[in-house]
């Protein structure tokens, strides 16, 4: 079984804990943590890590410091990380991207369109509806990462690095229901990746 360190950023547990969940019953052992748990050196104790959404703006300069240790630590990390949502915002954060205040608080299922064959759409449809929950977005793709996907309100939906295993998806895949399931079945695929 691959063992995963899911990083909980929320400042309580309840709604992590629909990641944790879909983790452990795509396949992994889970291991949570919260931020003051979040170095590289713990991270590739792992196979691979997930980061959590969270309340916090990437946009302000206090959040920026309050995450600067996990910030570090996706960037020097050597195992797989799938970033959700606020995740996704760290990890574009880390490698130069600017994250700013969006002109609508979306919290709906939303189309989103994967624009290129990569293991984590595998098996499901070109378009696909996945939930989003947020009020910022990544402004540009980072230096060295590639576009998987956009959606009706995110141009950047999901990226993944170009030589490295770091995937980041502005959705929640977590947040999945019987008609959209397609968000569960792309946490399955990141639990593959790890094997």
């Amino acid at each position: 079984m691959v063992r995963v360190l899911a990083v909980n950023n929320y400042p309580t547990t309840e709604r992590f804990e629909r990641l944790r969940k879909s983790l452990a019953e795509n396949g992994a052992e889970v291991t949570s943590t919260d931020r003051a748990g979040t170095e590289a050196s713990r991270f590739n104790e792992f196979d691979g890590v997930a980061l959590s959404g969270a309340p916090d703006m990437m946009s302000e300069q206090s959040t920026q410091r309050k995450f600067r240790a996990e910030v570090d630590a996706i960037r020097d990390a050597q195992v797989p990380v799938l970033g959700v949502c606020f995740g996704h915002q760290l990890m574009a954060h880390a490698f130069g991207s600017v994250v700013v205040k969006n002109k609508e608080h979306v919290l709906r299922f939303v189309k989103t369109t994967a624009l290129v064959r990569d293991p984590l759409f595998s098996g499901l449809p070109r378009d696909m509806m996945l939930l989003e929950s947020r009020e910022e977005v990544v402004q540009a793709l980072p230096a060295s990462f590639r576009l998987l996907a956009r959606s009706e309100t995110s141009p950047i939906a999901a990226m993944k690095h170009d030589r490295r295993p770091l995937y980041g998806v502005q959705f929640h895949p977590e947040r999945f229901t019987p008609d959209n399931s397609a968000g569960n079945r792309i946490i399955r695929n990141f639990v593959k990746l790890l094997r």
